[in-house]
């Protein structure tokens, strides 16, 4: 009898050491359960970028975070999961961390304040949610805002006899030096007979107007000459100018390669008309 009870009392107490080491562990597990969010706070328009969902575990928990969609942003990439291992030492015991990486490259699409996607991750049966982490995307606006650009129509004279030439010359003022010309829609020179002597290589120059450096280049020079006479209207036309700004910060992109992070921007110029009075003064 006493054999029996002896039994009962080994086999209950076995069942209590299993059931609290495994809620022990359950514990030890939810401890050491990390999840992070590595994101920049703030980005412009257009501009790419990289978040990281890391997951840290003591166990061997090869889990990835996996989105279909981010709020304002669009996913050009990923997500690309990596997994590492590191052991150290502390007070004479091994410490094991893995870590998961699930790694997101977005263009950032429409400017405003946007909160990324909450990770919820599985591990032994339990849920464990990330940190909130919030995003804002300014427009380069700002930037483009900043910049002050035009075009000067110059014309010899307005003036001119059915048998004269003049000369018109589009010239850009900008403050800052554009990167590249996207487009040119110059003016239509229908009623004249034109010329192109625009030099196929140019270089900035400097004026200052109203004590403010202008970078100046000259776009377009053309010869003109009236097809008949009355008054001339030489249209207007429109020019669209990229600029690079440099964050100042280093980025890498999704081939590992390191470059200097620049905002790009446009901006478009309009060129103004201008009226050509074409009279027919026979010599005597």
């Amino acid at each position: 009898m006493n054999r029996i009870r002896y039994n009962r009392l080994t086999i209950y107490r076995f069942f209590s050491l299993v059931s609290l080491l495994f809620i022990f562990s359950l514990v030890t597990v939810g401890q050491n359960i990390k999840i992070n969010i590595k994101a920049p706070e703030t980005v412009f328009v257009g501009e790419q970028v990289r978040v990281d969902y890391i997951v840290e575990s003591v166990n061997d928990a090869h889990v990835p975070v996996i989105f279909k969609a981010m709020q304002g942003f669009a996913i050009v990439y990923g997500p690309t999961v990596s997994s590492s291992k590191n052991v150290s030492f502390k007070d004479g015991k091994r410490m094991t961390v893995y870590k998961t990486i699930s790694s997101y490259y977005l263009v950032a699409q429409t400017a405003g304040k946007y909160t990324l996607p909450q990770a919820e991750v599985s591990v032994f049966g339990e849920k464990y949610k990330s940190e909130v982490v919030k995003i804002e995307i300014k427009s380069p606006k700002e930037i483009t805002a900043e910049v002050d650009a035009f075009i000067k129509t110059i014309v010899s004279k307005t003036t001119v006899n059915l048998s004269d030439t003049l000369l018109i010359t589009y010239r850009l003022y900008t403050t800052k030096e554009i990167e590249r010309i996207i487009s040119a829609d110059f003016p239509n020179m229908r009623d004249f007979y034109s010329t192109n002597i625009t030099r196929s290589r140019q270089n900035f120059s400097e004026e200052k107007i109203n004590g403010k450096t202008y970078k100046v280049v000259d776009l377009r020079r053309m010869i003109l000459q009236p097809k008949n006479i009355g008054q001339k209207s030489i249209p207007e036309g429109q020019i669209s100018v990229e600029y690079s700004t440099p964050t100042g910060r280093k980025v890498r992109d999704m081939w590992g390669d390191i470059y200097d992070e620049a905002i790009r921007t446009e901006k478009t110029l309009t060129i103004d008309p201008v009226i050509i009075s074409v009279q027919d003064l026979k010599a005597i």
